[in-house]
């Protein structure tokens, strides 16, 4: 492989020789995971692959993944590893399957070994973001994350820096504002799992929309060239409209721009998390206290 000529087309634009040395975490390689690792993997990322034990692709994904049917019934994981250095054979993967919600505290202590520059969070469930967002916000490594909405409408990309709001403050703000109202599903009880995620209804164009702009971000974090996205420092969270939705986009193809404050009651980064912490460290010094041997005279 000619590194300079691989390069020669991109050289100037974003630094390609700053990027080889930083590495990103991406956890979850669906239909937008599988893009943001794609686009990094070009780039010459040093890459940690983070998906589900047993995740295959199945056929209803490949209409909207950038792996086809030569990957059909095989893990997302090895497939993957296989199509980046397809596209930049000096990019190194790192593979790791893993649950990040039932086993956070290992992903916690193998986050910590890996030491990224960035942790991209590529899930599609709130209860893996926040588990993300706690063990992410422990170490101080920022997060770039992003959503689409259902039925492709649009979608949101935020980032969380060290010191500044976390994904609990964003996510409480969303709640407020989100561009698509939570549903209930419909119960189906001849589903073995119940409480399987519901996959989000959206085109691949849809999804890559924004995919796409949580890779900018991404790259706008770790090479911190003011002029290269020139978004604010302040600015945190992207809304992205793919098309006109009366009451909730006014405009299609139109993206907003939100500086999130930090929470002080957030459970994950403020003033509440540290009283909790605090509690919870009182509580094990005494229930240790109560524990000690009695001393016999």
């Amino acid at each position: 492989m000619n590194s300079r000529e691989y390069y020669r087309r991109i050289a100037g634009l974003c630094s390609p020789e700053r990027l080889q040395s930083r590495k990103v975490v991406i956890v979850g390689l669906g239909s937008g995971g599988c893009r943001v690792a794609s686009e990094l993997g070009r780039l010459g990322l040093d890459l940690v692959l983070v998906e589900r034990p047993g995740e295959l692709l199945e056929e209803h994904n490949i209409i909207r993944h950038v792996l086809g049917y030569r990957s059909l019934g095989k893990p997302k994981l090895g497939e993957m590893a296989r199509h980046l250095r397809e596209h930049n054979p000096r990019c190194r993967v790192v593979r790791c399957s893993m649950d990040v919600v039932a086993q956070a505290n290992r992903f916690g202590r193998r986050l910590q070994q890996w030491r990224p520059d960035l942790l991209a969070v590529c899930t599609d469930n709130e209860q893996s973001k926040h588990a993300l967002n706690q063990q992410a916000l422990r170490l101080g490594i920022p997060q770039v994350g992003a959503g689409v909405y259902d039925g492709g409408i649009g979608g949101e990309v935020y980032r969380v820096l060290p010191g500044q709001a976390c994904y609990g403050c964003i996510a409480d703000e969303l709640h407020l504002h989100r561009n698509a109202p939570a549903q209930e599903p419909t119960p189906d009880y001849n589903r073995p799992d119940p409480f399987e995620v519901h996959s989000t209804c959206a085109l691949n164009l849809d999804i890559e929309q924004i995919a796409l702009l949580q890779s900018r971000l991404i790259l706008d974090t770790l090479l911190r060239q003011p002029d290269f996205l020139g978004l604010p420092a302040s600015v945190n969270l992207l809304v992205f409209s793919n098309r006109i939705v009366p009451g909730t986009f006014a405009r299609p193809l139109q993206c907003q721009f939100f500086a999130v404050p930090r929470n002080p009651a957030c459970l994950d980064c403020g003033q509440a998390a540290g009283e909790v912490e605090q509690k919870a460290e009182e509580i094990l010094t005494m229930l240790h206290v109560g524990a000690q041997p009695a001393t016999v005279g």
